[in-house]
């Protein structure tokens, strides 16, 4: 009688049958140097692109995922990613700007360290790399709107 296999129904109990129907498993594939030189191969690639990713210069992101995504939340989401970045050694303080009839708050940050470029993080343009004083509350607003492409103009700026 054949051995059933696992999930089907069981008529008789021949589930407990050895199955004979493989009788070269648990001997050695004939082709297993190639199935060895194959998966040594797949880990250098995935080596050499996490190293590759490692050694580029990209600013950090924090996705909606990780912050969230709530309408007028651009502040406590600006105040945790100057908070995040701190915590990492990276300097970052939080640039509130207000125009006629709105407001609006950024996270800016110098990375890498070393080299001080300026960025400013939000949760819709995530991070957009600047050209402007580090000190400058207005100037720096003014950079992001500009690289952000947004149109509206800035009445006040200031650093939280």
């Amino acid at each position: 009688m054949p051995a059933v296999c696992p999930g089907s129904p069981l008529s008789d109990g021949s589930c407990a049958t050895p199955d004979n129907s493989h009788p070269s498993r648990g001997a050695p594939a004939p082709c297993a140097a190639r199935l060895v030189l194959v998966r040594c191969l797949l880990a250098a690639s995935c080596f050499l692109l996490l190293a590759g990713c490692a050694t580029n210069e990209s600013a950090p992101v924090a996705t909606d995922e990780v912050v969230g995504d709530y309408d007028n939340a651009c502040l406590p989401e600006a105040a945790m990613m100057a908070q995040a970045l701190r915590r990492n050694g990276i300097k970052a303080r939080v640039l509130i700007m207000s125009g006629d009839g709105w407001s609006h708050a950024v996270t800016a940050y110098q990375y890498p360290t070393d080299k001080g470029q300026i960025w400013c993080w939000d949760s819709d343009e995530q991070s957009v790399r600047v050209s402007a004083r580090w000190t400058d509350s207005v100037i720096l607003a003014k950079a992001w709107m500009r690289a952000c492409k947004r149109r509206e103009d800035i009445l006040f700026a200031r650093f939280e």
